[in-house]
């Protein structure tokens, strides 16, 4: 699977100017934990929930302050074909749980950590419930024994 079939789309986005108000108010409202900051459509950061807290809060800056002050600058992309597989590894990797998705650098989407994490949960399940089925599938049709012949 890639990540276009579950990144989030339109992604909310800030640019830099943004108040860390208004960010926090965006995420809010969308549900979201981290924003891709943008520049004429293109990624130059990311703000998290913890962006706020820690850099903004704790240092006790104005919540009129600018995102610029703690958004992650040269934030890691992924394309929308990207393997779920390899997003997980570059989430590992880069230590990070926002990737925001991009097609000719420009930004198209976001994918989190519980995205991908949900999903591979719910192909475990759908794995299961065919495992299950096939444990109840008679052996006759494993070849271990023979079936019986019909005269008709």
């Amino acid at each position: 699977m890639q990540i276009q079939n579950m990144m989030n789309t339109p992604p909310v986005c800030v640019s830099e100017s943004e108040s860390l108000e208004n960010a926090a108010r965006h995420m809010a409202d969308s549900g979201v934990g981290a924003l891709p900051v943008v520049e004429n459509d293109r990624v130059i950061g990311v703000v998290t929930e913890r962006d706020l807290v820690v850099r903004a809060m704790a240092r006790g800056l104005p919540t009129g302050s600018p995102v610029k002050e703690v958004m992650s600058t040269d934030p890691v992309t992924v394309e929308a074909d990207t393997a779920v597989a390899v997003a997980i590894l570059i989430m590992r990797s880069a230590q990070v749980r926002h990737l925001p998705v991009v097609a000719e650098e420009r930004l198209i989407g976001i994918v989190s950590f519980d995205d991908l994490f949900w999903q591979l949960t719910q192909e475990l399940a759908d794995l299961a419930v065919v495992v299950d089925a096939a444990r109840k599938v008679p052996q006759v049709f494993h070849g271990t024994d023979k079936a019986p012949l019909l005269d008709g």
